[in-house]
C-alpha cells in the first residue's frame, strides 16, 4: 500500500498489531498495551506533515526501548502473521521499520537498493538481516527496465 495513508489503513494496521486506535490532532495513534494493561509502545501515524520541500508521511514509535521515525514513509505493508513494515524509498536507498504485535521495534536505514538485486551468498554477512527485511517489500522498491516500481 501506498502513503499517505487512509482510516481504513490505520484500522487495518492497528488490527494486526492488536493495538487500540486513537485519533489525535492530525495523527493517528495504535496503542500496545500489555496483559495488565501497561502502556508498552505507542505508534504514531502523522499522515501529512508539511516539511520544507513538502508534505511527508511521518511513522513515530515510542517504548520502553526507546524512539524511532521513519520519515517519508511511501509504503507499508502487513507481514504475516503481526507484523508491519513501514518503507521510506528514496532515489538510491530505502529504510523500513518494523512494527510486531509482540511490541517490537526495529528500524533500518539507508539501505542501498541495489543491494536488493545483489545474490545473497555474495552479500557481507552485516548486510544480509536488512537486506532480507527490504525484500519483503522488494516489488515495491525495484525499478524495472521500464522505470515501474
Amino acid at each position: 500500500m501506498t502513503c499517505p495513508l487512509t482510516l481504513h489503513d490505520v484500522e487495518k494496521i492497528a488490527a494486526v498489531l492488536d493495538g487500540k486506535l486513537a485519533h489525535e490532532d492530525r495523527a493517528w495513534a495504535i496503542e500496545q498495551r500489555s496483559a495488565s494493561g501497561t502502556l508498552e509502545q505507542l505508534l504514531t501515524i502523522a499522515p501529512q506533515v508539511t516539511t520544507p520541500s513538502g508534505e511527508i508521511t511521518l511513522i513515530t514509535v515510542q517504548s520502553r526501548q526507546g524512539f524511532q521515525q521513519l520519515y517519508g514513509c511511501t509504503h507499508w505493508l502487513v507481514i504475516e502473521p503481526d507484523e508491519v513494515l513501514f518503507v521510506a524509498r528514496g532515489q538510491q536507498c530505502a529504510s523500513c521499520l518494523l512494527v510486531g504485535r509482540q511490541r517490537t521495534c526495529t528500524l533500518y536505514a539507508d539501505i542501498p537498493l541495489e543491494l536488493l538485486r545483489a545474490p545473497l551468498d555474495g552479500l557481507d554477512p552485516s548486510l544480509l538481516l536488512a537486506v532480507m527485511q527490504l525484500s519483503l517489500a522488494e516489488h515495491l522498491l525495484v525499478v524495472d527496465a521500464d522505470g515501474n516500481a
